[in-house]
């Protein structure tokens, strides 16, 4: 029996006495608790002794989890909460989609093997380690969020009762004492302790607003606005500062809009962060765009391409000349599409030259310029010099007027291709917008080869997920589209820790997939309307923004609501 070669390597390696383990298994006799557990409760062995007998008898690896180590989201996303907690136990990756490693408490105990083989279906490997450590690993990767609040409180409650003095607010227009301030441990651990937990929660920007008598602190995830605890009234420009210093901007200047960014280093990566500010009537506002490369260079897979839209996504990068075009709204992700596309287009043998405003993400590989209207380097100049450096591939961050446009198009006619976006609402009226900057529809029919209308749909958190029947208001909207709707398997969120109660967690793109064909070219070059274009384009097999979100509400990713607040039924 398993217990007594445990009981006889215990004696046998000097962590416990005979007579220790004879008092042990009398407990055990009466109330039928875990011997292990009892050796502890008891003092009569260490959590340490008892995890390295483990290691001993069942010869797995002993995991001594100190302060450095951290799980990885993807790997504590695995199991769900209530699972490590239950069993004690941390799952770590050992073989890409064969296989974890349990690191555990008791790695006897089979209840935990089988639950978690029948989360994951991988074949499982064990570790050991004491119950403290476990657990507060556990805390650290699955509480992060109150982990992170918890410290933020902690720093503002302490400054609070120092610094709330009427001394500090009259001082706050010198420079010296503001500069003194924002170099305090408590504000610089502050803003530390803020960029960590952005990072970690896949933030896009933290904002930073100030009131009469208080001042909020809210980080932008998944596109939503979530509020975090803010420093007090009093400390608020000293933070401000804080962030100003980091970003080589001038301290001293509160009347006018300023920008700057700097750098740091979380997890073994740099994260870039572009900062602005704004005088308004209570103080500076400031916006934290954090620009973390690790979150923005996917492949195109990962985004939301897939099957034929992939292939001919690939297909058409490759060809030597033409323009791709994304369009969509501010924040739907085409900037994410643009560097995946970039990605692509990389190679040695290719000259792959980017024109941005500003450059967002440094790339190896790729020739990034940004633009510099101040000194009168616009996005046409900026294009004009780099069409002299022989390129393959140039990108350009946004067409926003008819230089700009016509250049663009003149480039893929003398053998370029051109990757850019359009801020138009689908990509049918991609036509007319260009018309309406002043380009001949006979340029645009004869330069254009794919035209992406994107946008962004938050998915359902997989830790917990589950199914639930949509009402009938809500499936009026999805049968219009799709007749066997009433059919589909729902699913939504139910709220948890991991999604901050909401029922989503991540995003993923939705695609209008216009290809030009021959037909469309003849249609663009007589000037239909947007509305002949638009049915001769879904007439072709074109996939309409309305098609392909329900289509991930049918596969389970997201909810209907989801799909009708970011698409166009039509």
């Amino acid at each position: 029996m398993i217990t007594d070669q445990l009981s006889e390597m215990m004696i046998r390696s000097g962590r416990v006495g005979s007579s220790e383990l004879e008092k042990a298994l009398s407990i055990q006799e009466q109330s039928g608790q875990v011997l292990t557990d009892i050796l502890i409760e008891e003092e009569l062995a260490s959590p340490n002794d008892i995890a390295l007998t483990f290691s001993e008898l069942l010869n797995i690896p002993y995991l001594d989890l100190g302060e450095e180590f951290h799980l990885k989201r993807d790997e504590y996303d695995m199991i769900p909460e209530s699972v490590a907690r239950r069993f004690c136990l941390i799952p770590l990756v050992k073989e890409e989609g064969v296989a974890i490693t349990l690191v555990m408490k008791n790695p006897l105990d089979m209840d935990a093997v089988d639950t978690v083989r029948s989360l994951t279906s991988y074949e499982i490997h064990k570790a050991v380690s004491t119950e403290d450590k476990i657990k507060t690993i556990i805390d650290k990767c699955y509480k992060e969020e109150a982990y992170v609040e918890a410290g933020l409180q902690d720093i503002m409650d302490v400054e609070t009762q120092i610094q709330e003095d009427a001394a500090f607010e009259t001082n706050l227009g010198d420079v010296d004492q503001l500069l003194v301030h924002a170099n305090d441990a408590p504000v610089v651990r502050y803003v530390n302790l803020l960029l960590m937990e952005a990072v970690r929660d896949r933030a896009s920007d933290i904002h930073f607003e100030p009131g009469e008598n208080s001042c909020t602190v809210r980080l932008r995830i998944d596109g939503t606005l979530h509020v975090v605890t803010p420093p007090p009234k009093s400390l608020y420009q000293a933070v401000i500062t804080r962030i100003k210093i980091l970003s080589e901007m001038d301290i001293a200047e509160r009347r006018l809009p300023l920008d700057g960014r700097f750098k740091f280093k979380f997890s073994g990566r740099v994260v870039d962060v572009r900062v602005s500010s704004m005088p308004l009537v209570f103080g500076e506002k400031v916006v934290m765009r954090i620009l973390d490369k690790q979150s923005l260079l996917l492949d195109l897979e990962d985004i939301g391409f897939e099957g034929e839209k992939l292939k001919r996504f690939k297909e058409i990068l490759g060809m030597p000349n033409g323009i791709v075009l994304l369009t969509g709204p501010t924040g739907s992700g085409k900037t994410t599409t643009l560097y995946s596309a970039l990605q692509v287009l990389k190679s040695p043998t290719r000259n792959v030259q980017t024109v941005e405003d500003p450059v967002e993400y440094l790339i190896d590989g790729i020739n990034q310029m940004p633009t510099r209207p101040k000194i009168g380097l616009s996005f046409a100049e900026c294009l004009r010099h780099i069409l002299r450096q022989d390129p393959d591939a140039v990108m350009i961050g946004e067409i926003r007027d008819s230089e700009t446009a016509e250049i663009a198009m003149r480039a893929s006619l003398t053998g370029h291709i051109v990757l850019s976006t359009l801020h138009t609402n689908d990509a049918t009226s991609s036509f007319s917008r260009l018309r309406d900057i002043g380009i001949p529809s006979y340029l645009t029919a004869a330069t254009m080869r794919l035209i992406i209308a994107q946008r962004l749909v938050k998915t359902i958190c997989p830790n917990c997920k589950t199914v639930y029947q949509p009402d009938a208001g809500e499936l009026e909207w999805v049968k219009p589209v799709y007749a066997d709707a009433p059919q589909w398997t729902y699913y939504h969120g139910a709220g948890c820790n991991q999604c901050r109660n909401s029922g989503l967690k991540g995003r993923r793109a939705i695609f209008e997939f216009l290809e030009v064909s021959p037909n469309i070219r003849e249609l663009v070059h007589e000037e239909v309307d947007d509305l002949t274009l638009r049915r001769k384009a879904i007439a072709g097999g074109m996939q309409t923004l309305a098609e392909n979100g329900f289509q991930r509400v049918k596969e389970g990713n997201t909810t209907i609501s989801e799909a009708i607040n970011v698409c166009m039924v039509d």
